[in-house]
């Protein structure tokens, strides 16, 4: 059921962006935008993150409804924080771009025209850039790097010749792959940092699945970040940071078993076709 692996990057480039390190990469066919540094957003011992796995019972949390109150910014979530948003590997179309001779802005502009479904990689300036694509439009667009992972409102790309050169991925994703991650990105947590120790991962999949819920499910420990997407209670697929390909959600269930797993649950109304903004109003 997965996807075809990414090769994006440099050859069997490294699998996650490393922000301890300050620059981004494509690894194994994956992004991983991690918030903070993942010891720091799942790792704190007695800390906000372990508290008692505190849970948000069919609401967002207050952070998320007071930048949604004050976002006037269309279907994209407004700009800040986020936790630990990997994506699955793709079909690669283009990989192994470099801004050295292709115009970044130009080809995402191009891939709108052409009504392209998945997912620009940008890789430079010590972050990387994310933007998924549904049917020519954006549905969600985000980045990690020394600040963390971040929802933006635009993507900054240089011109070719820029000093500052970049690497690009071009990928392919199913249209409802393409549609959940924007619901992880975008949609706010209904259930927020669930301490594992106390969640039945797969009846928790259960629930969701008689609920006919539409989103994603994210596991977040020390070593590794796990997502299951959802379309209507089935399961689309899932996959992990270090383990990229689209699978079955067993993939995920080791980390739901660890000692300092969190599980935030991100669902919300499935509508068809999704909103979504046009190229030209992200492209910077």
């Amino acid at each position: 059921m997965a996807d075809s692996s990414v090769n994006g990057g440099k050859g069997e480039a490294e699998a996650a962006v490393q922000e301890s390190a300050g620059a981004g990469a494509v690894e194994e066919g994956a992004v991983a935008v991690a918030a903070e540094g993942q010891g720091e957003q799942t790792g704190k011992a007695g800390g906000e993150s372990m508290s008692g796995g505190r849970t948000r019972h069919a609401a967002p949390s207050t952070g998320d409804t007071a930048a949604a109150a004050a976002w006037s910014g269309g279907p994209l979530g407004a700009p800040g924080a986020l936790r630990p948003c990997p994506i699955p590997a793709g079909a690669v179309i283009f990989g192994e771009l470099t801004s050295a001779f292709v115009d970044g802005p130009r080809l995402v502009r191009f891939l709108g025209d052409r009504r392209h479904t998945g997912a620009v990689v940008d890789a430079g300036g010590n972050r990387v850039q994310v933007v998924v694509l549904h049917d020519g439009g954006v549905l969600a667009l985000l980045s990690a790097g020394a600040e963390g992972t971040q929802r933006l409102d635009g993507m900054q790309l240089p011109a070719p010749g820029a000093p500052d050169e970049h690497e690009l991925s071009v990928l392919t994703y199913r249209p409802e792959v393409a549609i959940a991650l924007g619901q992880l990105v975008n949609v706010p947590s209904r259930f927020e940092r669930m301490h594992g120790s106390f969640v039945d991962f797969p009846a928790l999949l259960t629930f969701l699945q008689r609920e006919k819920a539409s989103g994603a499910v994210r596991v977040s420990t020390r070593e590794d970040t796990g997502v299951v997407l959802l379309r209507t209670g089935d399961v689309l697929g899932a996959y992990t940071r270090q383990k990229p390909e689209l699978d079955d959600a067993d993939v995920v269930y080791p980390l739901a078993r660890s000692s300092d797993a969190e599980i935030d649950v991100h669902v919300g109304p499935l509508t068809l076709p999704p909103a979504t903004v046009a190229v030209g109003s992200i492209v910077r």
